[in-house]
């Protein structure tokens, strides 16, 4: 979980509005700008927002106009100076005094802002709704700024509540389903003449289709299927079974009413399959020569590693179980007020980023996913909300919580944390780089103190298993 709960500026929309902190303090100390200049009226909104109204005066504007004419000397060519040394009055006939002006506005936006509330004294989170009011040459730069603010939270009663560790151990069936796998690894395929029976490798060419429409994914050529391994929709499998090399069946299966993909559930489908070629696997028998031929020197050896492996594996599980579990609790004994509709939208367009690049990892874009589940961008969206409000309700009772036990990540942990990740990306320069951002430090910082906060709960509601037992 790392929502990030912003007390500065984000992005107002069609703009990149956006300063560090760090940045904008020390442009503040390098001009001497006198906050006071700049003029504040703030109005009270509903659902926890205030709309601040702004003005800059024109000797907080000056600055940021002359950085912004230098950066535009630098990409225009002025006769008799080199790029980025020509005077302000020159780029200004050149290219235009509101160029310069709609050029500066973003600098200007982001350290009024960050100015304004700090004079008020006002934590804001997600991004502000930024519109501006006058851009004219000459005159105070004026905007609204609606912003959203965090929600009162407090803390339950939750250091009383138990939760039980299971006993982690590997049973006989784990260290027989990993050995399958194994020797599925290192199977001898032949191909036979004959009808294919359970167990053999079939390989054919198939296509599924609804009314005659075939469905999205529904055409394969030289598929692979395992004969009892129910790799495809049941009775399938079943079908194929006794057919030898060069058959071809046409049959109609109803997918099950309960399949990931909600369009094709419960849909009578067509199959056309040609059968290519009927294989037989011979497994080989796991012993010591198996166990030497993947780096063990006996077959105790071997499953002695494995057995670790799985404990080690079901560990893991029983730990996110519990902090899951232990998160779960604190924040169910939490009071929150009612969210800001901006930290929800917010969190459901992350949600939506991450399926969006979970998509595009396995070979697809977007609009053919939702073309595929039947949905528009909006209903999934919809189908994001509630549980993008469980992960906001989540990120600001942690925050609470961290603040109230003063749980923090102190620079040098943070510092610690990258060195050892850079060990790992030696030879990257890209990656070396990116690891060295202000947003990955901040991502970095976010993610250790909320390692620490699952620690703290941890200690305090899970208890130790009986002794002896681990």
């Amino acid at each position: 979980m790392h929502l990030t709960l912003a007390k500065n500026l984000s992005q107002p929309r069609g703009r990149s509005f956006l300063l560090t902190k760090k940045t904008i303090l020390a442009i503040l100390s390098l001009l001497k700008i006198d906050k006071n200049l700049m003029k504040i009226d703030k109005k009270d909104l509903e659902k926890k927002q205030i709309e601040l109204k702004i003005e800059v005066s024109l000797e907080e504007i000056k600055p940021h106009l002359d950085r912004a004419a230098t950066k535009l000397a630098q990409q225009t060519k002025i006769p008799g100076f080199r790029p980025g040394k020509a005077p302000y009055d020159l780029v200004k006939a050149k290219v235009g005094e509101m160029n310069i002006w709609q050029e500066a506005l973003e600098g200007i936006i982001n350290e009024s802002f960050y100015n304004a509330v700090t004079k008020e004294k006002i934590e804001t989170i997600g991004q502000p709704e930024i519109k501006v009011e006058k851009l004219a040459p000459g005159n105070p730069v004026v905007y609204t700024a609606i912003v959203s603010l965090l929600p009162e939270v407090t803390l339950g009663e939750w250091q009383n509540k138990e939760l039980k560790k299971k006993e982690v151990k590997a049973e006989e069936d784990d260290i027989k389903k990993t050995l399958e796998q194994l020797t599925n690894m290192r199977v001898e395929e032949k191909l036979v003449e004959r009808v294919a029976n359970q167990g053999d490798k079939v390989e054919v060419d198939f296509e599924a289709s609804i009314n005659k429409v075939v469905i999205e994914g529904g055409k394969s050529s030289k598929h692979p299927i395992i004969l009892g391994q129910g790799q495809m929709i049941p009775g399938f499998e079943e079908k194929i079974v006794g057919t030898k090399a060069g058959d071809e069946l046409n049959f109609d299966l109803k997918f099950p009413d309960k399949y990931f993909q909600e369009n094709l559930a419960g849909k009578l489908t067509n199959f056309k399959v040609k059968v290519l070629g009927i294989y037989e696997r011979n497994m080989p028998e796991v012993n010591d020569d198996f166990a030497k031929g993947i780096g063990f020197e006996t077959k105790e050896a071997l499953l002695k590693q494995l057995e670790e492996n799985i404990v080690k594996e079901k560990k893991q599980k029983e730990q996110q179980r519990i902090e899951k579990e232990a998160i779960e609790t604190v924040v169910s004994a939490a009071k929150i007020e009612a969210l800001p509709e901006t930290l929800i939208k917010s969190e459901v367009h992350k949600m939506t980023h991450e399926l969006q690049h979970n998509i595009q990892q396995q070979g697809m874009e977007m609009a053919g996913y939702l073309k595929s589940i039947k949905k528009t961008q909006e209903d999934l969206e919809k189908d994001f909300r509630p549980q993008a409000m469980e992960r906001v309700n989540a990120a600001l009772v942690l925050r609470k919580l961290a603040e109230t036990e003063k749980i923090k990540v102190e620079a040098k942990e943070v510092d610690d944390e990258l060195k050892k990740q850079e060990v790992g990306y030696q030879g990257n320069e890209q990656a070396l780089k990116d690891l060295k951002t202000p947003h990955y430090r901040q991502y970095l910082a976010n993610a250790l103190t909320n390692r620490k906060i699952i620690e703290f709960i941890s200690k305090k509601i899970v208890p130790s298993l009986p002794a002896g037992r681990k």
